[in-house]
């Protein structure tokens, strides 16, 4: 295991060059900005941020951004190869370990560094922490953008890990936002609310950062637990504490825990709030209900490190995380459809990872692109825009080779294909807000989605028009050669 908690992955990140501290910045939208100005305009790899001194909090009380904004941050925090970080790289390392991953449950503590403060009654404050507004038309400050909503089926005492953006309200309230088709959703209205019953949760901000990539991927099936998995990727356990006011397990190296409860029919007006695709995409910037999360207890480290991710338009901090996760996710779901010949999958970053997605292959059979198209372009389930199959010969994380490859193999009155009344939910910009603010569960919100072949005709792909590129033993012969003049300018 690499690191055991956030505190240590950090020394390493530091040490790498990859952490940048800042000094006096103001939680009111101005640190967010930051952020999102370095993530949007800088050069790469992009830095875990680290705020201190902020403005109105003491030393010590600080705020990072971008914790896996980076292919060598990820690559650490999966346990996999570090010195080869190209992004189809990383995600064939990702692929290849996770489909032979093992949980492992995790290990109960009866204490841990997060119980270094505990604070109850009169004097819980969700605000004793640099809590952001993040985006100038935000009209509160968000608590959880990058943690994890802790929750148990009460049926099978089944533990979810999700990540569903958590408003303040005040000193001791909550809100919490999870979008239709999560698992966090469905167990709150379905297992808890629909019965009548009182919900108990639990949020982890300052995490491992494997604990918060599962929450944030769409690939954790239902009745498996994060902890598993994650216990799993790193080869040991995850430490976690039995919460004394919900039962529920927090991880005993959190930075902070809060420990709550929900209650049917307690709402509140939620947002509006700056989405992950660059939009207002709920409803505009209307509020709109959601549950309240009662605050029981707060724990938290010694000067605590409060975690955080920018949403706004892409590249953010956390589009390149979800860029690897659902290329290997949509790899994994090809091949358990017994799908041959799949060669690599890139979710790209300005689709904010699942909604512009290329899948390169060798092509083995008529329909083999069409039908790898159509079984992708279901992924991901809520939201998926555009599906694009190329053949081997295309990088499909290189986005200049993926669109020669559609402006000059597609035949477009053939090779395009428009799906109807597919799946999508409230946080698609791309419906009116007319329709969302009408429309409820029993009419539910449907999209399109397009699917792209840009793969060669197989029936006349041998006398297809001649390509014109420096093959590979040129290419290799001119590097060495030429050493002097390519160093510093190509990978």
């Amino acid at each position: 295991m690499s690191h055991i908690d956030l505190r240590d992955f950090l020394k390493q990140v530091e040490a790498k060059g990859e952490l940048r501290k800042i000094d006096g910045a103001n939680w009111d939208v101005e640190m967010s900005s930051i952020v999102e100005v370095i993530y949007r305009e800088g050069k790469h790899p992009k830095p875990a941020l680290l705020f201190d001194t902020i403005v109105g909090y003491p030393r010590g009380y600080q705020a990072l951004f971008g914790v896996l904004g980076s292919t060598w941050r990820i690559a650490k925090t999966l346990g996999v190869d570090d010195t080869d970080v190209e992004p189809m790289s990383l995600a064939n390392s990702w692929y290849t370990k996770s489909k032979d991953i093992t949980g492992i449950p995790p290990r109960y503590v009866k204490s841990g560094p997060v119980m270094e403060n505990v604070l109850t009654g009169d004097k819980i404050d969700t605000l004793k922490f640099p809590v952001p507004r993040f985006h100038e038309l935000d009209k509160a400050r968000y608590f959880g953008t990058a943690h994890a909503v802790i929750q148990v089926d009460p049926d099978d005492g089944w533990i979810n890990l999700g990540t569903y953006r958590v408003m303040v309200v005040n000193k001791s309230t909550l809100a919490l936002h999870a979008t239709p088709g999560k698992h966090g959703n469905i167990l709150m209205y379905e297992k808890y609310f629909a019965r009548g019953k009182v919900m108990p949760i639990a949020l982890a901000v300052g995490l491992d950062p494997v604990l918060w990539w599962l929450p944030c991927q769409r690939d954790t099936p239902w009745g498996i637990s994060e902890y598993d998995a994650a216990g799993g990727i790193k080869g040991e356990p995850i430490e976690v504490i039995k919460g004394e006011y919900t039962g529920l397990p927090f991880p005993a190296r959190a930075e902070v825990v809060v420990e709550g409860e929900c209650h049917p029919g307690e709402w509140v007006d939620e947002g509006p709030f700056g989405e992950w695709h660059g939009y207002y995409g709920n409803r505009g910037l209307l509020s709109v209900p959601e549950p309240v999360i009662r605050v029981k207890a707060i724990y938290h480290r010694d000067n605590p490190i409060f975690t955080c991710s920018q949403p706004a338009v892409p590249p953010h901090t956390f589009t390149l995380m979800l860029a690897v996760a659902d290329s290997v996710a949509i790899r994994k779901r090809l091949e358990a459809f017994g799908i041959p010949g799949i060669k690599g999958v890139w979710a790209h970053y300005t689709g904010s990872g699942g909604l512009f997605n290329v899948i390169s292959i060798q092509q083995l059979y008529s329909g083999h692109a069409r039908e790898v198209g159509l079984i992708a372009s279901q992924y991901p389930a809520e939201m998926g825009c555009f599906t694009v199959v190329v053949e081997e010969d295309i990088d499909p994380s290189n986005m200049d080779q993926v669109l020669w490859a559609v402006c000059t193999r597609a035949r477009l009155d053939r090779q395009i294909q428009i799906l109807t009344g597919c799946h999508t939910n409230n946080v698609n910009p791309a419906i009116p807000l007319k329709e969302k603010r009408s429309s409820d569960k029993a009419v539910p919100l449907t999209a399109a989605r397009v699917i792209i072949d840009a793969c060669r005709d197989l029936s006349w792909k041998d006398d297809w028009y001649p390509i014109a590129r420096v093959s590979p033993e040129l290419r290799t012969q001119l590097i060495g050669k030429w050493k002097s003049v390519f160093s510093g300018l190509i990978a």
